[in-house]
């Protein structure tokens, strides 16, 4: 016999399914819907709390509210039930998504950046990404010199308040001779600068310290997912 579930995940897990009823399958779903099948499945069966990648993937390619998904608004329209501030599920930051790709590999020529949409982001998890007033913004990664981590596709939340290197690896969206590009940056004692790709197939690049002064630190990811 089954375990019973909590009523909030029998009710997320039902609107879950009522939502994929129109694609026939949970497999068709996953593929249309670019989200791992597992993942849908576990949804419909109501096993775990609904996680924040997941509920942004549902609420933006499905085009209904989180809210509506946690079970706190029967509306699918509705963005935010009148009681959103007593729920901290539904605290929420809207955050600009770049009209930006930034390569994931040699680089590709910057054209102006604007504004696409506004994305909003869990505040439980901006928390823990970023200090309070940090300057944020979505990008997409091109290319796959970043994978296993993110590949081709992935959104990318950039701290545009962080543009310091450092000797930690940390990964950086930067500009370099007109061309916006996504990689691990290791700053050296001498100021030179290391470009590092997670792909086993690129190698690493060198900056001397004078080219390195040429470079332009937009800011450093502190999330991603290849999901959405």
């Amino acid at each position: 016999m089954s375990e019973p579930r909590p009523e909030h995940l029998r009710e997320f897990a039902e609107r879950v399914r009522a939502l994929l009823g129109p694609f026939g399958s949970i497999a068709k779903a996953a593929k249309v819907l670019e989200i791992p099948e597992n993942t849908l499945r576990r949804a419909c069966a109501g096993r775990n709390e609904p996680q924040a990648p997941l509920l942004m993937a549902l609420s933006t390619k499905l085009n209904v509210s989180m809210s509506y998904l946690l079970g706190l608004s029967d509306d699918p329209a509705v963005a935010t039930p009148p009681n959103a501030e007593a729920d901290p599920r539904l605290e929420f930051r809207r955050i600009p998504s770049l009209d930006a790709k930034v390569a994931a590999g040699s680089g590709a020529a910057v054209s102006i950046i604007a504004v696409d949409r506004m994305l909003a982001f869990p505040q439980w998890m901006l928390r823990k990404l970023a200090p309070p007033g940090a300057k944020l913004s979505f990008m997409r990664a091109r290319g796959d010199s970043m994978r296993p981590l993110f590949g081709d596709g992935a959104l990318l939340l950039v701290n545009e308040s962080d543009a310091s290197l450092s000797e930690a690896k940390d990964i950086y969206v930067f500009e370099q001779s007109g061309a916006l590009r996504v990689k691990r940056l290791r700053l050296k004692a001498n100021g030179d600068v290391i470009v590092l790709s997670e792909n086993p197939g690129c190698d690493p690049e060198f900056l001397r310290a004078s080219e390195a002064k040429r470079v332009k630190v937009l800011g450093r990811v502190v999330w991603w997912d290849d999901r959405l």
